[in-house]
């Protein structure tokens, strides 16, 4: 038990702390300086939408009204929307927005899979229908492809909590903590951990999907990146989404994302070897796939110190059941609508997300999974 006890807490340390040392390490011995410059090629924005009628309108204004030459950017929705999505799209036509409606429903990646080849732009964005983005985010996404090296730029997604409700707040520190992964990672141009889908750009001579099932912005950037090509982070080019509302909400969004992940990871993990890209590989292992293995190495260490109870050992398991003890505070103060203060938000986070990534490693051993997008919020 010992010898469990031991691997687990390693594996958990070098997670959380190991492995963003390594990536500090890593930025500052292979750090590569990315030429901008202020470049206006044709842009396709593609909106992927599905039921989005509450909120498509607001992103259609938002997007007409970005600072961006107009005869140089096509707005395109790519929809297998049901409701009444696509009836509010078609009164943009006159304004130049391009409906690409899609009655038998298949997936966000089968949408984009038959959208991609009729864009028109050789520079694609890629948006979600409740992403707002700031004015200049797409002068400041294209004006990183000035440098030939770069295939891909993520934009910066920021939460907007209204509500000021817990699981807002914990999932805008989530983030927190991987911006400062990924700005590591945009310095040696090797974003593997993932750029965010709500605003993330690259040619279009580099849009090759695994297959039309398979092909959303962590499987595009990654394979863009085994390639050969850099992908990296733009912190100016910004995007602005809701936080989740509710506990369920979120531990729902966030079953679906390492559900379909985990089988990312490993599809890409495999490529990235057989192209000799060992780094994009390390990346992938310690970014995702060790993440979502969380669950398991802390059932493993509270497992195992239930027998290692002497000395030390008895204040740590003590320590774990404080935690998760703080965790179901947290729970019960946010199921009763009251204000939880940090002390208990981060370890209540903490818990709902893993609880997430373990349900998602069951579904992935019972092979119960779904191409199927759903609505995010």
């Amino acid at each position: 038990m010992l010898t469990l006890f031991g691997i687990s807490l390693a594996v958990l340390v070098y997670i959380f702390i190991g492995y963003p040392v390594v990536l500090a390490l890593l930025s500052v011995l292979f750090a590569k300086t990315v030429r901008r410059e202020e470049i206006t090629p044709d842009v396709s924005l593609i909106i992927s939408a599905y039921n989005e009628q509450d909120v498509i309108r607001e992103k259609l204004e938002n997007t007409l009204a970005l600072d961006y030459p107009k005869e140089k950017l096509e707005v395109i929705v790519a929809s297998e929307a049901a409701d009444g999505t696509n009836d509010i799209v078609r009164q943009y036509a006159d304004r130049g927005v391009v409906l690409h409606a899609y009655e038998n429903r298949e997936g966000k990646s089968a949408t984009l899979w038959r959208t991609v080849p009729l864009a028109r732009g050789g520079i694609l964005v890629f948006s979600d229908a409740n992403a707002m983005y700031h004015r200049d985010a797409i002068r400041k996404l294209v004006r990183n492809f000035a440098d030939p090296r770069v295939g891909c730029v993520s934009g910066r997604l920021t939460y907007v909590n209204p509500g000021d409700s817990a699981i807002g707040q914990g999932e805008t520190a989530y983030w927190e903590f991987e911006f400062l992964l990924k700005a590591l990672l945009s310095r040696i141009m090797k974003l593997s951990g993932g750029v965010n889908g709500s605003i993330f750009a690259i040619r279009k001579s580099l849009y090759r999907p695994v297959d039309k099932t398979r092909g959303d912005d962590f499987e595009l950037s990654n394979r863009i990146q085994i390639a050969g090509h850099g992908v990296i982070l733009e912190p100016e080019a910004l995007s602005f989404e809701e936080a989740s509302t509710t506990p369920r909400q979120e531990f729902r969004r966030k079953v679906r994302l390492a559900t379909w992940n985990l089988q990312s990871t490993l599809i890409l993990m495999r490529e990235a070897v057989s192209q000799g890209q060992f780094l994009t590989a390390f990346i992938l292992f310690s970014h995702r796939f060790l993440r979502y293995t969380t669950p398991l190495w802390l059932l493993a260490i509270f497992v195992s110190n239930l027998f290692l109870l002497e000395g030390a050992l008895a204040w740590v398991f003590l320590l774990q059941c404080l935690f998760y003890l703080m965790a179901t505070a947290g729970y019960v103060l946010e199921k009763r609508k009251r204000p939880v203060k940090t002390l208990f938000l981060i370890p209540f986070y903490f818990c709902m997300v893993n609880g997430a990534a373990l349900l998602a490693l069951a579904k992935n051993l019972a092979r119960r999974t779904d191409v199927l997008w759903e609505k995010a919020r």
